[in-house]
C-alpha cells in the first residue's frame, strides 16, 4: 500500500521521502524570508493602489487569516479570481494586477504554513521535462528581452510598449510555477483537491457571465443582437482588442459538466444557472475562434467524461458531458444564424481568413534573420516595441511616456494609430464640466478631449472639445466646457453606463505634452484623480482598437517571434505532457482530468486566432490547469510497492 501523507498541520514534524527532516532550520528560514518576502510585496503593492488601499489590504489579511484555517481555500480562490477580478478600466493598472495581490498573499500563507518538500518540488519523466523546457523558456525570453532593450529610455507609460514588459508577460507562468509545489501536494493528500479546483472554475466563469450580463444590460440590452456590441466583461486586458473572454468561456465551461459527490440536487441546479450565464457570455462575444473553441473543448469533454464515468461504473454520470456538447453546439448554431452581426462575421470569413494570413506575413517579417533569433526569438514581450521601432507601413502606436520637468509631471505623447488615454468619471446629467490642460508641442500636436459613455472598446453619446497649441515649445493653459446631457441617465435596475473622459492627440507624427489636467464641476469639485500624473498614469487606462499593431494574432506565430524555437517547444511540450497526464487520469476514472484536458484544448484551439497566454492572467490559469493535469496523472500513476 502507498505510504500515507502527512497533513498540513504536521508537515514540520514529516520526514520527506529521502530520509531528511522537513523541520531542518536552513529550509524553513528560506521558506520564512520567501513568505515575508510575498506578504511584504503584497501589502506594499496594496498600499499604493489607486482606490481605497485601506480596504484592499484588510482583504488580504482577511483572505489570508481564512487561508491559514483552511489551507485548501486558495484551490478555489485562485481559479476564481484570474479571470474575475479587475478593476483595471478604473485604476488604470495593466503591468500589476488584482490578481497578482491574491497570489502572492496565497503564496505567503502557503509557504509559511507548510513549506514545500523536496518531494514537491521534483517532476519526473515527461512532465518534468515539460515543466523545466518551460521555465528555461521564460528565462531565456525575459533575458533576450532585456538584453535587446533600452533601459536608459524613459520608460513607456503604456506597459506593452515599456522595456519592462517581459516581466509582466512572464508573470502567469511565474505565478503558476511558484504555486504548483502546493498543488502536487494538494492532489497528493486530498482526493477532493481538483473538485475544489474545478469549483473555482466555475465560481470564475459564473462571475464573468454575471459582469458580461450586467454590460449588456446598460449599453445594448441583453437580447438586442441587432447591435454591433462585442463585450469585454473583467478582461481589461481587451484594452487593445483581442478575444480573451471567449477564450477564457471556452476553457471554462466543461468544468461545469464535473460531476459532484455532494448535495447534487442544488449543485445541479446552480451549475444550470451558470451555464446559462456562461452561453449566453459565448453568444455576445460574437467571436468565430470563441464558437469554435468551446466546441472543440466540449467535444474533448464528452470524449474524456464519458470514458471518466464508464470507468468509474457511474452510468449516469453520461448525461452531463453529452449535455454540455449538445448546449454549446446548439447555442452556437442559433447564434451564428440569428445574430445578424454574427451572420455577416461568417459570410466574410474567406476574405477575414485572407486578412489574417496577410497580417501574420507581416508581423514575422519584423523579425529578425539568423540562428540564434530562430532559437531564442526577439525576447518576451517585444513585438509591440519592434512594432514602434521599425514602424511598418507607416503604422505604429502612439507612445505615452512619463515625464518630470521643474517640479512639473506631464505625459508626453507620441502619436501613431488613434490611442485614447481616459479616466472613469462621476458626472451628473444635463449638467455642464469645466475641463482644463496645460499644454506643449514641438510641431503643431493638439488634444482631444472627449468625454463619453463607455467601458471598454465601444463610445457612445460623446462630446469633445479641441484644443491648439499656437506657440510651439512653450507651456499654454487652455480650458473649456463639456455638457453631460445624455450622459449617466441609462438607470436599469441601478445600473449605471460608466463615463469616461479620455484624452486623444489626432496627427500621426506628431507630439504633445499634457499636464494639470482637471475636470470640475459648476460648484469647482474635482472630478479626476491624478490629473497631474504626480502618480504615473494611475487611473489612466490607455484604448486601442487596432488589434494587429500590438501582437500577431496566433499565440503560435506570437511565441516563435518572441521566445523561438525554444519557445514553440516548450509549448507544445508542456501541452503533450498536459494532455497525456489528462488522459492517463481520465483512464483511470478522474472525474475532473476530462475537464482539465478539454481547457487545455480550449487554449490550444484559440491559440490559431488569439493570444491568450499574452495576457497574464488567462496564462496563469492555462498553466495551472496544465500543472493540474500533471499533478492529476501523477495521481493516477501506479507506484512502486502499491498493491
Amino acid at each position: 500500500m502507498p505510504d500515507p501523507v502527512a497533513r498540513p498541520g504536521s508537515v514540520a514534524s514529516a520526514a520527506a521521502p529521502d530520509g531528511e527532516p522537513a523541520s531542518r532550520i536552513g529550509p524553513r528560514a528560506a521558506a520564512l524570508a520567501v513568505s515575508i518576502a510575498a506578504g511584504a510585496l503584497a501589502l506594499g503593492v496594496a498600499w499604493r493602489y489607486p482606490i481605497h488601499p485601506l480596504f484592499v489590504i484588510a482583504t488580504l489579511l482577511a483572505y489570508a487569516a481564512a487561508l491559514w484555517k483552511w489551507p485548501r481555500l486558495w484551490l478555489v480562490v485562485v481559479p476564481a479570481a484570474l479571470p474575475a477580478l479587475d478593476l483595471g478600466p478604473w485604476t488604470g493598472w495593466t503591468m500589476v494586477e488584482e490578481p497578482d495581490l491574491v497570489a502572492l498573499a496565497t503564496l505567503a500563507v502557503l509557504v509559511l504554513r507548510a513549506p514545500p518538500r523536496r518531494a514537491d518540488l521534483v517532476l519526473r519523466g515527461l512532465s518534468g521535462a515539460a515543466v523545466a523546457l518551460s521555465a528555461l523558456a521564460c528565462v531565456v525570453g525575459v533575458a533576450v528581452a532585456l538584453t535587446r532593450a533600452d533601459l536608459t529610455m524613459a520608460p513607456s507609460a503604456i506597459a506593452e510598449l515599456s522595456p519592462l514588459d517581459p516581466l509582466r508577460v512572464a508573470k502567469g507562468f511565474v505565478l503558476a510555477l511558484a504555486l504548483l509545489p502546493f498543488l502536487r501536494r494538494a492532489l497528493a493528500e486530498r482526493a477532493d483537491a481538483l473538485f475544489l479546483f474545478a469549483a473555482g472554475m466555475t465560481t470564475g466563469l459564473a462571475l464573468v457571465a454575471a459582469a458580461t450580463l450586467a454590460e449588456r444590460i446598460v449599453f445594448t440590452g441583453p437580447f438586442d443582437f441587432r447591435v454591433v456590441y462585442r463585450v469585454v466583461g473583467t478582461f481589461s486586458s481587451m484594452h487593445f482588442g483581442g478575444g480573451y473572454i471567449g477564450g477564457f468561456v471556452a476553457m471554462a465551461l466543461p468544468f461545469l459538466g464535473v460531476p459532484s459527490s455532494r448535495h447534487r440536487i442544488a449543485s445541479l441546479a446552480a451549475r444550470l444557472l451558470v451555464a446559462l450565464g456562461a452561453l449566453y457570455a459565448l453568444v455576445v462575444t460574437f467571436a468565430r475562434a470563441a464558437y469554435g473553441s468551446a466546441i472543440i473543448a466540449s467535444l474533448v469533454f464528452a470524449a474524456g467524461g464519458a470514458a471518466s464515468a464508464l470507468r468509474r461504473g457511474e452510468r449516469r454520470a453520461l448525461v452531463l458531458p453529452l449535455v454540455l456538447l449538445v448546449a454549446v453546439a446548439g447555442v452556437v448554431a442559433v447564434a451564428a444564424q440569428d445574430a445578424r452581426f454574427m451572420v455577416r462575421r461568417l459570410e466574410h470569413l474567406p476574405p477575414d481568413l485572407d486578412m489574417r494570413l496577410a497580417e501574420w506575413r507581416s508581423g514575422m517579417a519584423l523579425s529578425d534573420p539568423g540562428l540564434v533569433t530562430m532559437v531564442v526569438g526577439m525576447g518576451l514581450g517585444s513585438y509591440a516595441r519592434t512594432v514602434l521601432a521599425r514602424r511598418p507601413g507607416g503604422r505604429y502606436p502612439t507612445d505615452v511616456a512619463l515625464a518630470t520637468e521643474n517640479g512639473r509631471h506631464f505625459l508626453r505623447v507620441h502619436a501613431g494609430i488613434a490611442l485614447y488615454v481616459g479616466q472613469k468619471v462621476s458626472v451628473e446629467p444635463r449638467q455642464a464640466y469645466r475641463f482644463t490642460a496645460t499644454l506643449r508641442t514641438p510641431d503643431h500636436g493638439l488634444l482631444v478631449a472627449v468625454l463619453c459613455e463607455k467601458l471598454l472598446l465601444y463610445s457612445v453619446n460623446c462630446r469633445n472639445v479641441v484644443f491648439v497649441p499656437r506657440l510651439p515649445g512653450v507651456w499654454q493653459t487652455f480650458d473649456g466646457w463639456l455638457p453631460s446631457f445624455g450622459l449617466g441617465e441609462r438607470n436599469i435596475h441601478g445600473l449605471r453606463r460608466p463615463v469616461e473622459l479620455s484624452l486623444f492627440v489626432p496627427g500621426r507624427g506628431t507630439s504633445l505634452d499634457i499636464a494639470d489636467v482637471g475636470l470640475t464641476d459648476a460648484a469647482g469639485h474635482a472630478l479626476l484623480a491624478n490629473g497631474d500624473f504626480a502618480r504615473g498614469i494611475d487611473r489612466w487606462l490607455p484604448t486601442d482598437d487596432n488589434h494587429a499593431i500590438w501582437r500577431i494574432e496566433n499565440q503560435y506565430l506570437m511565441t516563435w517571434f518572441e521566445e523561438g524555437a525554444l519557445g514553440i517547444a516548450a509549448l507544445l511540450l508542456l501541452a503533450a505532457a498536459s494532455l497525456s497526464a489528462a488522459w492517463r487520469a481520465t483512464a483511470q476514472g478522474d472525474a475532473v482530468a476530462p475537464a482539465l484536458a478539454a481547457a487545455v484544448a480550449a487554449v490550444l484551439a484559440s491559440g490559431a486566432f488569439d493570444c491568450p497566454l499574452e495576457v497574464p492572467r488567462l496564462a496563469a490559469l492555462f498553466y495551472l490547469i496544465a500543472f493540474a493535469a500533471l499533478a492529476a496523472g501523477e495521481r493516477a500513476q501506479p507506484r512502486a510497492g502499491t498493491s
